[in-house]
């Protein structure tokens, strides 16, 4: 099922909308995150911040000035300009708000709040989800991302300096996405950004965690065809077939590419193979352009990880029959998992050249 295809269905009790800004339901209390507008954090951190360095010249100004219109004039001017910022931080800051669009999690389920309307439960927590975490390889963006049968929710958010260095627990379950912008958006069901300041965002993930700790493991997709495919941490399930996670099984990553007219597409596979049970697991590859790790990734244990499951020698293309598609997205959460089973054989056989 792809991530953008439409918008979750609304399901279970209303949240109600209290006019202090909170949001309340059935069960237990819910906690409200309001969106913000991309790099909207720094800018209003910058906004409050920038009033006390112009109050501090004032005074300087006052200090050392011997022209008296100079002592008076210009500490008056910057007085004035950090007010006039102070204000207008204030002001936005209680715009925010007052601001209707966000999201919400309470024990029945992950709820949108669109700008205008009803809030929407698009993740239902009485069902299966899961929640899969995918960072930049340069570890400054993150995105939750939640299947569940409703489909897929995406929630971003952008780490700088202090912030980003202080969610290293995130970064260490989080997989990488290497060469692939898009898999780093995140649209809510109305078709705009979903982004969180850090520490919402932070606070949404722990918040979700503590309600079903195993939906870290947990992938709850369909393929095209509308089949079942599924991951608990202890079984992988491709339509009608099933692999025990806690058994010997086999697999193994490769990559193959395919002639359209005069355009050539390539594909990753993941090959798995337990009993009398088979399934080739496949999609687009990203981009395999140069990219950039960043000083707070510098080769950490995750990326490392990711880096070795992401390597896949060529092959020719697997029957079409055989084929299951997959949204990039989920291949390294798979491929990890299939990489904690025990393996049939020591001697795993290697891909065709």
């Amino acid at each position: 099922m792809s991530p953008r295809e439409g918008a979750p269905r609304t399901r279970g009790m209303p949240l109600s909308h209290h006019a202090d800004g909170r949001w309340g339901g059935p069960g237990k209390s819910a906690r409200s995150f309001s969106a913000i507008t991309p790099g909207e954090g720094e800018t209003k951190a910058a906004s409050r911040d920038g009033a006390l360095p112009l109050v501090l010249v004032a005074l300087v100004v006052l200090a050392v000035a011997q022209n008296i219109v100079l002592r008076v004039a210009v500490p008056l001017v910057l007085v004035a300009a950090a007010i006039a910022l102070y204000v207008r931080g204030s002001r936005r800051r209680s715009s925010d708000k007052a601001a209707s669009r966000g999201i919400c999690v309470d024990g029945h389920g992950l709820f949108f709040q669109p700008e205008s309307g009803p809030p929407q439960n698009v993740v239902p927590l009485g069902e299966p989800f899961g929640m899969t975490l995918v960072t930049s390889a340069k570890r400054d963006r993150m995105v939750a991302v939640w299947s569940s049968p409703e489909g897929l929710f995406y929630v971003g958010s952008t780490f700088e300096g202090t912030a980003r260095r202080g969610l290293g627990a995130l970064f260490d379950r989080a997989f990488t996405a290497v060469g692939d912008d898009a898999a780093l958006e995140a649209l809510g069901p109305d078709g705009a950004p979903l982004e969180l300041l850090p520490s919402d965002f932070a606070a949404l993930v722990f918040a979700v965690e503590e309600l079903d700790p195993s939906c870290v493991e947990r992938l709850v997709l369909s393929d095209a065809r509308g089949a079942p495919l599924t991951l608990d941490g202890r079984e992988l399930v491709v339509g009608e077939r099933r692999f025990d996670l806690t058994a010997p099984l086999e697999w193994r990553p490769f990559v193959f590419q395919e002639a359209f007219g005069q355009a050539v597409a390539v594909y990753q596979g993941t090959s798995i193979r337990q009993g009398g049970s088979e399934a080739v697991l496949v999609a687009l590859l990203p981009s395999i352009l140069p990219y950039e790790f960043g000083e707070e990734s510098d080769l950490d244990r995750t990326l490392l990880r990711d880096l070795r499951l992401m390597q896949a020698p060529p092959e020719e293309p697997p029957p079409r029959d055989a084929r299951v598609a997959i949204d990039r997205l989920f291949v390294l959460p798979v491929r990890s998992a299939l990489d904690r089973a025990p393996r049939a054989s020591q001697q795993p056989s290697r891909a065709r050249a």
